[in-house]
């Protein structure tokens, strides 16, 4: 299948009235009256972000859901994208996997209901790598920015953190699947099709005072909202949240406490965390409550200034080699 059959027979019919067919060389949108425009980009690497040779549906799905939880976590709702493609070389991808691939956007795209822009196409690197810049909207000047926490707020984490970690271990083969083949479909999903929570939007434009998605790293994102707002963190280890599956495969770890620490570091979780007042928390927890998920109080916001203490389970400082993924790093 050569570019443009591609782009006509697969892609455009993902495109919203913005993308005017795929058939120009831009979109044209127009924001509504009483909305801010909310933008994030992500790029998957082959090999980085997701094993080598997956170019159908996971990848797809891998792709807009870690972008839509950006949004979600600056309170925003997903109106279209623009997609980036660089095919790679020699190998050339089947029209099978290209449909496939085209499959997942769609499957996301219906599900929180947004639609495709536009973007590029091009080839000649070794490695497919895909990029999708999100475009959300959010009620003139409620955007949430990860600089805002004040010092004495709480800190929030939405739904279980470690299990993308687990997820990605067994779909490299590091780690053997368990006789349990609920949890291995649970971790596998956590990694290839993370759960962006758009249905907290409102919540955290009423209540949270900073917010970000869990990507780089738990201890890492909350540095980052601390930097941000010029402020430190203070977090229990013991609060973290797990799923039962992950607290058990955490129970049969042979250093159950230094595995805890990676599942707090690695990333992946696309998870939001937030800081809010306390006079807040009856009402999150009602949020909580009515929307289904789970929302568990971390820590607090510190006066120590760009400084993320973890308590462990004896009241001692908890030290980290490393808090979170870092593409610049040495590795």
């Amino acid at each position: 299948m050569d570019e443009f059959s591609f782009i006509s027979e697969l892609l455009s019919p993902l495109s919203g009235p913005e993308g005017l067919g795929l058939l120009d060389d831009a979109a044209l949108l127009t924001p509504r009256e009483g909305y801010d425009l909310v933008l994030t980009k992500d790029s998957l690497i082959e090999s980085v972000h997701f094993p080598t040779g997956q170019y159908g549906v996971n990848t797809a799905h891998k792709l807009l859901r870690s972008n839509l939880s950006d949004l979600a976590a600056k309170g925003a709702k997903p109106i279209g994208y623009l997609l980036s493609l660089a095919l790679p070389l020699p190998h050339q991808i089947s029209k099978d996997e290209l449909c496939e691939f085209a499959k997942g956007l769609e499957e996301v795209q219906s599900q929180y209901g947004f639609k495709l822009f536009g973007g590029d196409t091009t080839s000649g690197s070794n490695k497919l790598v895909i990029s999708a810049t999100l475009i959300g909207e959010v009620p003139t000047g409620q955007m949430v920015k990860r600089g805002g926490a004040n010092i004495g707020d709480d800190i929030w984490v939405s739904g279980t953190i470690g299990d993308a970690y687990i997820g990605l271990k067994l779909a490299l083969g590091d780690e053997h699947p368990t006789r349990d083949a609920v949890s291995n479909t649970f971790w596998l999903e956590a990694y290839h099709k993370p759960e962006p929570r758009l249905a907290l939007i409102d919540t955290l434009r009423e209540y949270a005072s900073a917010s970000l998605d869990v990507s780089d790293g738990l201890i890492a994102d909350i540095s980052h909202m601390a930097k941000a707002s010029n402020c430190g963190a203070r977090i229990k280890i013991d609060d973290i949240p797990l799923s039962q599956h992950t607290q058990k495969w955490l129970n049969q770890q042979a250093d159950s406490y230094g595995t805890l620490k990676t599942l707090m570091t690695a990333g992946d979780d696309y998870e939001v965390v937030f800081s809010a007042a306390k006079s807040s928390r009856d009402f999150i927890n009602q949020a909580a409550k009515e929307l289904n998920i789970r929302l568990t109080k971390i820590g607090k916001i510190t006066d120590v200034k760009n400084n993320v203490q973890v308590i462990g389970r004896n009241g001692e400082t908890v030290s980290f080699t490393k808090t979170g993924y870092n593409h610049f790093s040495k590795r």
